[in-house]
């Protein structure tokens, strides 16, 4: 390969990396590293059906940025929740992704995308000739960046959930699909020094829930 063909190569990947870091700079994306730190600020919502129990918490990450947070948990040992990212077109209809979603507001919005505190993996079923890929059993953590977009009182919103139980042996519950969630953020909420404090309690008792049933797991809901 010429020195030519190597500067142009190397002038077109700087300029991709420019244009990405472009896009972030005009979206306000946030993205975060896996060992990234975050504060719970306080409980929002819970929800419970089909074996899985669901709760929405406020966070915000070390520079006090804010993030809505849901931990899926699902409650009998040996269940699995799908991908974020499932496709159900290219799986036959097998399995429902997982999500966590902030409806329209005019007072948030979400700033990037949703993220898992665990790595889903492929799981082949040879009758259907599928591989799906599915977190590991037991609960799963999902934040969404968000951001104040406009001042207000009190903000209030929707998040909507969506998740289906399985077992690797076939064994799964009815899926919930896009169940809408009421939140509420009140300024006392966005006061670091009081939020952390007030919902501890909250965590606690849910982290001791999911011991129970999985233990050595509990960890993945901090």
């Amino acid at each position: 390969m010429s020195k030519r063909t190597q500067l142009i190569l190397l002038l077109a990947a700087v300029g991709a990396l420019a244009f990405v870091l472009y896009q972030i700079s005009q979206t306000g994306a946030r993205t975060y590293a896996p060992n990234s730190v975050f504060t719970v600020r306080t409980q929002l919502a819970e929800f419970e059906a089909n074996g899985v129990k669901t709760v929405a918490f406020l966070e915000s990450d070390e520079h006090g940025e804010l993030l809505l947070r849901a931990t899926f948990a699902p409650i009998a040992y040996g269940f699995h929740l799908y991908s974020k990212d499932l496709d159900p077109n290219k799986t036959g209809g097998v399995g429902r992704a997982t999500q966590f979603e902030l409806l329209p507001n005019p007072s948030l919005r979400a700033v990037g995308q949703a993220f898992t505190d665990v790595a889903p993996q492929s799981h082949a079923i040879p009758e259907l000739n599928v591989s799906i890929d599915i977190y590991p059993d037991g609960p799963v953590t999902m934040r969404l960046p968000i951001e104040i977009a406009e001042a207000a009182t009190s903000i209030k919103a929707q998040v909507a959930i969506s998740y289906m139980a399985c077992k690797t042996d076939g064994v799964c519950l009815p899926p919930v699909d896009r169940q809408i969630l009421d939140i509420e953020v009140r300024p006392i909420d966005l006061q670091p020094n009081n939020a952390a404090a007030k919902c501890r309690d909250g965590v606690g008792s849910f982290a001791i829930v999911v011991h129970r049933y999985w233990p050595g797991m509990s960890e993945r809901f901090r």
